[in-house]
């Protein structure tokens, strides 16, 4: 298994509210919001949750007691310290083990496999645009411009705990797993990220590649992004 891994502030933003990491088979990424450095707190502290995942054998139950008590943690802490009301973050976890991936999210992080030349997302948007377009209400290519697009429908740091959503599939040598904030999911199509995802590179010049080409978009948001080859 190889793996590669960026981020960018991008061209807008003045500081990177985004956050990830990975160990033994476990990646997250996740997109923090709130005032001043709440956004940057809670993605970490998210991250930092799902990182202390132990006991993996039943990972699904495990995966889902560290979101309650991440949830329970930006509570808390936007409870205590008035810089912090409000704030929340999204979540996209990868987790591979075996022949097998667990996919889990909340918000509009995204998880992407790409396998012989086809990239198939693994994660529907918790957003309002999303459930217009699930709905009839626009298509998908008016969502990507439409004015609420950033309106999250699940999203970490509700007092109402945010259900993740789950998925589990096998793997194949050579599959390619792509997790992502909007950051490059906004301003590139799925078509725009599977021309680049394909090509004969390493993880890490892959995720590069694609921070590059979010940037080249106008770097609109701060991009994060975790390539994982198997």
């Amino acid at each position: 298994m190889r793996v590669g891994m960026a981020t960018h502030v991008g061209h807008v933003r003045e500081k990177n509210e985004d956050s990830m990491g990975w160990r033994d088979g476990l990646f997250v990424v996740a997109v923090g919001m709130g005032g001043h450095n709440a956004g940057e707190v809670a993605s970490a502290l998210a991250v930092e949750y799902i990182l202390r995942i132990k006991g993996k054998s039943d990972f699904r139950r495990a995966l889902k007691r560290a979101v309650e008590q991440a949830n329970r943690a930006l509570l808390d802490m936007a409870g205590k310290d008035p810089n912090c009301s409000g704030m929340g973050t999204t979540l996209a976890v990868l987790y591979i083990k075996d022949d097998k991936a667990v996919i889990g999210h909340i918000g509009d992080s995204r998880v992407y496999q790409w396998r012989q030349g086809e990239l198939r997302r693994l994660t529907r948007d918790h957003s309002l645009v999303e459930e217009l377009v699930a709905n009839g209400g626009i298509t998908a290519e008016q969502a990507r411009n439409h004015p609420q697009r950033n309106i999250l429908t699940r999203a970490l740091g509700t007092p109402n705990l945010p259900e993740i959503e789950l998925v589990e599939l096998p793997i194949e040598a050579g599959d390619r797993f792509l997790l992502c904030t909007d950051g490059l999911s906004g301003p590139l199509s799925d078509e725009e990220i599977a021309a680049v995802i394909s090509e004969d590179k390493s993880p890490q010049e892959l995720a590069d590649s694609l921070v590059e080409q979010a940037n080249g978009k106008g770097g609109p948001d701060n991009v994060t992004i975790i390539v994982v080859e198997i």
